[in-house]
């Protein structure tokens, strides 16, 4: 206990009514006697408690997040310091800067500590002796003066690989306890080890030309890789090759399909200047034949010297690729490391990084660090003093809140409690603080699970390529690099050849549900018909007794009326006297009688008609 809480004791141990001097008691406990009396008063707080007051988050929510960091090693997710900073904003409901997860390590130092998942290496920017490029530099500085080449139309164009579920190495947060188990201190990451390459392009100007994304593949484009693509907001152009790097083929298209599309206007009839390593894939026949048919001046350096010469390899491309980390760490983060990163979502992540990167005042600084433009030379001289480019800073990943902080609860708590001396009341206090960083972690860690599930549930594996039937044809080459408004046809074509591959399908499926519904039907109508024939069974005994008894009262009723009209009718006399009729014998003519006597003959016929002509009397008559 402190002397001045030793003081505060003394004078509340005193007898009540008795006097006392804050003067005698602050000298006898060594204290100062107006930090004691203002102490004693209430009008002031200990250090400790004024700066926990002062915190932005309660100590229990703090030991909350040092337990959630525990949960998140556990599933082969180590925080960084961003995402640390993030699950501090979504607690605070406000962003947290840098310096206080730096407060908060210290702070939380027994149970955590930042560790290097695995060695870092070393970036190496190793400048060559400058009279090897000054040579290089006077020519170039000749030529634009020669040819009055004006800043904007000088540009820098030059290759950079991907590859694609590769974080590299971080800083991660364990607690103590863990590392020194050393069980589980690597951060997981999904492996896949595909390489893109991406042909970028700035100018002297501060702008920048859309970048061209090479696949790896031998069919096509497969329309799972650009099905996130929004032409309205991503202006990129995606190509295809064997091995996924640039080649000859596609350095001429990009040249062609890209560069001069894109500078053609800005320069009109004026030289331009394009600055280019020495690269197989760009310094060919057709590529310099083509340069030179449109006044296009190229300045072609060392292969290999991407550490001095080139404003993309000296300034841009180093915070593109952390650029390009901090997106994929940030995509995994979302999926808690449970699902991974396939083709279709690079062109997303690295548009973020992309769009993060390449900006105008990064650029001209990128021109600034080189010797390219020749009227700030001196003033670039520095680059060849092993000087490393300024990289560019995280974003926030904070989320702006409503500003439900803990300072508010705790307001309301000790608005609602009279005595805060209870045990009580610091249980529920506690409670209170444990419940919202629970429920705040909680939404923070199912949004990001629902983003993963909807990006899970777009991929499509299947293979079909798009049709390039849509595209140009340039230098008779197969080579061709797909734009945004070449892209949006092709997946039109793709869901009209979709819609008709899954029509006999879907008339396969119809013709079933019918077959199915009819032998249904019928089932029912024979079931109808059995039910209808069991029930005349049953009522044909009825109807043929009561058709029989109906036939029996008739006849009986019959039968009595004919007895009653028998006796009541007398009978008639006979009117006349009964003749026996007389039957009729045939005679017998007996042996001795006379014979009955024969009949006349008939007289011939006449041989001759009545106008004279012969009668011929048949043979038979003759």
């Amino acid at each position: 206990m402190s002397p001045i809480d030793d003081a505060i004791d003394f004078i509340k141990s005193r007898e009540p009514g008795a006097s006392y001097s804050y003067r005698d008691v602050a000298k006898r406990f060594r204290v100062d006697r107006t930090t004691l009396s203002r102490r004693h008063q209430g009008k002031s707080k200990p250090i400790a408690q004024e700066s926990q007051r002062r915190q932005l988050l309660h100590p229990q929510q703090e030991a909350e997040i040092v337990e959630y960091i525990e949960n998140c090693k556990s599933n082969n997710l180590p925080p960084t310091r961003a995402m640390v900073k993030a699950f501090a904003s979504v607690v605070a409901k406000r962003d947290v800067g840098d310096s206080w997860v730096t407060r908060f390590l210290h702070r939380q130092h027994d149970p955590l500590t930042p560790k290097l998942t695995r060695h870092i290496n070393r970036e190496r920017h190793v400048a060559d002796p400058k009279d090897k490029y000054e040579p290089c530099f006077k020519l170039l500085h000749s030529k634009i003066q020669e040819y009055e080449v004006a800043a904007e139309n000088i540009y820098n164009m030059d290759e950079k690989g991907f590859m694609l579920g590769n974080t590299g190495c971080s800083k991660r947060i364990f607690t103590r306890a863990t590392w020194k188990q050393k069980e589980r201190t690597a951060a997981t990451q999904h492996g896949n080890r595909e390489w893109f390459a991406i042909l970028a392009c700035v100018c002297g100007d501060g702008s920048s030309l859309p970048p061209g994304i090479i696949y790896e593949g031998k069919a096509g484009i497969q329309p799972s890789l650009v099905r996130e693509l929004q032409p309205d907001l991503q202006d990129v152009f995606v190509a295809k090759s064997t091995s996924g790097w640039t080649n000859s083929e596609l350095g001429l298209a990009w040249l062609e399909q890209i560069f001069n599309r894109f500078t053609i206007d800005k320069a009109r009839r004026r030289w331009r200047l394009l600055i280019l390593d020495g690269h197989g894939s760009h310094v060919t026949s057709d590529f310099i034949n083509f340069c030179d048919a449109h006044k296009i001046l190229v300045a072609v350096f060392p292969p290999h010297s991407i550490h001095i010469p080139q404003p993309l390899d000296v300034v841009m491309f180093t915070p593109l690729a952390n650029a390009y980390n901090q997106k994929l760490q940030e995509h995994l983060q979302h999926g808690h490391s449970m699902i991974g990163i396939g083709k279709g979502e690079f062109l997303s992540i690295f548009w973020a990084a992309w769009t993060q990167t390449f900006r105008r005042e990064l650029i001209l600084r990128s021109f600034q660090a080189t010797r390219v433009l020749p009227m700030r030379v001196k003033a670039r001289e520095k680059r060849f003093n092993n000087t490393t480019p300024q990289q560019l800073n995280g974003g926030s990943v904070g989320e702006q809140g409503d500003g439900n902080s803990w300072r508010q609860l705790r307001r309301i708590l000790h608005a609602a409690v009279e005595d805060k001396s209870k045990a009580e009341f610091k249980r529920l206090e506690q409670s209170l603080h444990l419940l919202q960083v629970e429920n705040e972690l909680l939404h923070h860690e199912r949004e990001s699970l629902r983003s993963s599930l909807r990006l899970q549930s777009k991929r499509n594996n299947k293979g079909t390529t798009l049709d390039s039937q849509h595209r140009e044809d340039y230098h008779n080459s197969s080579a061709v690099f797909w734009s945004p408004r070449k892209i949006q046809p092709a997946h039109e074509l793709e869901v009209i050849v979709q819609q008709e591959a899954e029509q006999p399908q879907l008339q396969k499926g119809t013709e079933k549900e019918l077959e199915v519904t009819s032998i249904r039907q019928k089932r029912l109508e024979a079931e109808e018909a059995e039910k209808e024939r069991d029930k005349a069974k049953k009522a044909k005994p009825i109807e043929l007794s009561a058709r029989r008894a109906a036939k029996q009262q008739q006849r009986s009723a019959v039968t009595s009326q004919k007895s009653h009209h028998t006796h009541q009718t007398p009978r008639e006399k006979a009117s006349s006297k009964h003749v026996k009729k007389r039957t009729r014998r045939r005679s017998v003519v007996g042996v001795g009688s006379k014979a009955a006597a024969a009949p006349t003959t008939p007289p011939p016929p006449p041989k001759t008609t009545t106008r004279g002509r012969t009668i011929k009397i048949p043979q038979k008559f003759v």
